[in-house]
């Protein structure tokens, strides 16, 4: 058994169907310091993996460490976009990497 602590996923929506199309310059500062708490993530060991689709109906991923849910939802909590309203948290789940292939 692994000491590492476990990992989680978390799904986030835009604030409107219409962003990121009509964001304010606020609603992007929001966006950027996301961003550079994901940077930080990374080069900290927490981040697995972070990423949006391509697509009209935009939504993002965050695949992270925590040592338990209730670190987990804090983390989420506190991030910059979820806490100003520009993203929107759908769920937060326990996840497991089963097996990963860098593209």
């Amino acid at each position: 058994m692994s000491d590492a602590p476990p990992c989680f996923i978390a799904l986030f929506t835009p604030c409107r169907a219409t962003f990121p199309g009509d964001g304010t310059p606020e609603e992007f500062a929001k966006v950027t310091e996301h961003f550079e708490q994901l940077k930080k993530d990374k080069e900290e060991g927490v981040l697995i993996l972070a990423g949006r689709t391509q697509d009209d109906n935009p939504a993002g991923i965050y695949i992270f460490k925590a040592d338990n849910m209730e670190a987990a939802q804090k983390r989420i909590n506190e991030d910059a976009a979820i806490k100003s309203g520009v993203f929107m948290l759908q769920w937060i789940r326990p996840y497991a990497v089963a097996l990963f292939h860098e593209p």
